[in-house]
This record gives structure tokens, sequence and C-alpha cells, in this order.
């Protein structure tokens, strides 16, 4: 639209020219050749009178950027907080006790010689001599002998495991790129147009 205003003021001003130099050619009279000779004194019904039209104007109004549309970016840092947990500093363990075995003394009967018999030879109270075998009793004793009464055992104590609480950074929210969008600004500026330029013309007087 712009452009087809600067082509219409254009052609005006070429309008404008060669209605003038026309004036300006009747005014100097005929030329012929390279020899120009004034015009005579306008008399009678030769008589012409110049008459002008004021160019004309008008204002439009036409949007200008001032400003292009602008993306910003704005870095969110990183969140953090503490968190409480429970941790294990020592694990669970066992402990081994040790019970001996455990004794006594017992006291048992026990065959010292089996039984057995004897040849005696012996004389009677005449002066004979007599032989007999003689049955010998099985002698027996006592002795003392350790037994074990108990066996050796092995009890475990159990040591239960050893907490404790400690705090922990953690990142709840990571960093984030927020991207800000600013619109373009435009402002509306008038100026004036030309809409019809300026003319010249002779018209006879008394018409």
């Amino acid at each position: 639209m712009r452009q087809a205003f600067v082509t219409s003021a254009f052609s005006a001003v070429l309008l404008l020219g060669a209605q003038v130099f026309g004036a300006q050619a009747a005014q100097a009279g005929d030329c012929a050749g390279h020899s120009c000779r004034p015009a005579p004194s306008c008399r009678g019904s030769a008589c012409y009178n110049l008459v002008q039209t004021p160019p004309v104007y008008d204002t439009v109004s036409e949007s200008y950027l001032i400003r292009p549309e602008q993306t910003q970016s704005h870095v969110i840092p990183a969140q953090y907080d503490y968190v409480t947990e429970t941790v294990m500093i020592e694990p669970p363990r066992q402990i081994p006790h040790h019970r001996p075995a455990q004794y006594s003394s017992v006291s048992e009967k026990v065959m010292i010689s089996p039984a057995s018999r004897r040849w005696e030879v012996t004389r009677d109270a005449y002066g004979n001599t007599t032989g007999c075998w003689v049955e010998v009793p099985a002698q027996y004793g006592y002795q003392q002998r350790t037994v074990e009464v108990a066996p050796a055992t092995v009890d475990y104590e159990t040591i239960p495991a050893v907490y404790t609480q400690r705090q922990r950074k953690v990142m709840v929210r990571p960093t984030q790129v927020v991207h800000e969008t600013r619109p373009a600004q435009y402002e509306t500026r008038q100026r004036s147009v030309l809409v019809s330029p300026g003319s010249q013309r002779w018209e006879r007087a008394g018409y």
C-alpha cells in the first residue's frame, strides 16, 4: 500500500512539472528551432488566466516495529533438602560360650582273680598223706573310675545390630530452564501523504 502511495505521488509530481513547463512555454511564446521570440501582449479574446490548484494531503496511520519478539531464558537452580535415615553401624553378631564337659568319680566292683581250685596235699591226724582239690572262690575288689556325666556344650549369645540416625542431603527438584517469550511491540505513527498533486492550467479570460 505504501508503494502505491509513492508511485501515485511520483506520477503527480511528473504531471505537475509537465503543466508548469507548458505554462512557461505559453508565456514564452512560440519557439522554432534553436531561437525563441517573446510572445506578444495578451489582447482581447487571446488572453488566458493561469489557474492553480493546490495539492491535497491526507494523514495516514502506520504501525512500526519498535521491538522484535524476544525470548529470555531463566535458570532455576536445583533445590535440595535434608532427610533423616536410619543406618546400621554394627551388624548383628553371635558370641559363643563354651561349657566344658562334666565328670564324676564312680566306684565299681571288679574281679581281681577268678574262681579256681588247687590241689592240696596234707597229712591227717594219723600221719597219712592225703590230697584233695580245694575250691578257691573268685576275688573281687572296688576301684574308682572317672566318667563323663555331661558332655561339653557351646551356647551362642546373639548381640543385635546397632543403628543410628543420620541426615543426608538429597535433591528434591532438578535444575530447570524456563523460557519466557516477550511479544513484539509495535507503535502507530501518523504521516502525511499526497492524495492529489497540485495543478496549473490556463483558462481563457472571461470564461
